[in-house]
């Protein structure tokens, strides 16, 4: 005959964690939130300032390329310790043709724009370099924020000449707190660098 057995297991209550516990748990996440975070939050900001300058540097090179489809000289710009930069044709009105529409009798010029982001900066490497002027709402062409644009302090010009050429210049992108990329243009090539991010040293 069968018989059913029955086994009686013995359950222990569940138990919970202790308040020491849990403050233990905390402290040790707070450590090291605090040795992981500060790093973690200092790269993504050289990151912004890297790819600010790599944006920078993208404009830099559209201005070499209508300087030479369009034949005419061309300036880079920026907004001297402002987010603005611009370029421009060296005169508002050059007397040849780009290639703006591939058609040889539109003697329209291309003009671009752009601003970096909230706390970040343009500045001259070199205070000789540094400039302060002010332009015309006719320099910038049909831009649609030419006024605003006319309102600022410019740099000197970088010129990117139509045979590839441009000047030496050396400026920089930096954050509030110092983080800089460095930007330069090398004159007999045209060719545009941007450093790796460092801290700027207080002058």
């Amino acid at each position: 005959m069968f018989r059913q057995r029955h086994k009686r297991c013995g359950l222990r209550a569940a138990k919970g964690f202790s308040l020491l516990e849990l403050l233990l748990a905390l402290a040790v996440l707070i450590a090291v939130s605090a040795v992981a975070v500060p790093p973690l939050m200092d790269r993504l900001q050289a990151g912004r300032v890297q790819d600010a300058a790599e944006a920078v540097r993208d404009v830099l090179g559209n201005a070499r390329r209508y300087a030479i489809d369009g034949g005419v000289d061309y300036h880079f710009r920026y907004e001297l310790n402002g987010p603005a930069f611009v370029a421009i044709p060296a005169e508002p009105e050059p007397t040849l043709a780009n290639s703006y529409s591939g058609d040889e009798t539109d003697t329209r010029v291309v003009v671009e724009a752009g601003e970096l982001d909230e706390n970040l900066f343009l500045r001259a490497a070199n205070d000789g370099d540094a400039g302060g002027e002010s332009l015309e709402a006719l320099a910038f062409n049909d831009l649609p924020n030419a006024g605003e644009l006319a309102g600022k302090t410019w740099s000197k010009p970088i010129v990117f000449r139509f045979d590839g050429t441009a000047e030496d210049r050396v400026f920089r992108v930096v954050d509030e707190v110092g983080r800089t990329a460095e930007i330069t243009v090398r004159g007999l090539t045209g060719a545009i660098r941007v450093s790796q991010v460092f801290e700027l040293e207080e002058q």
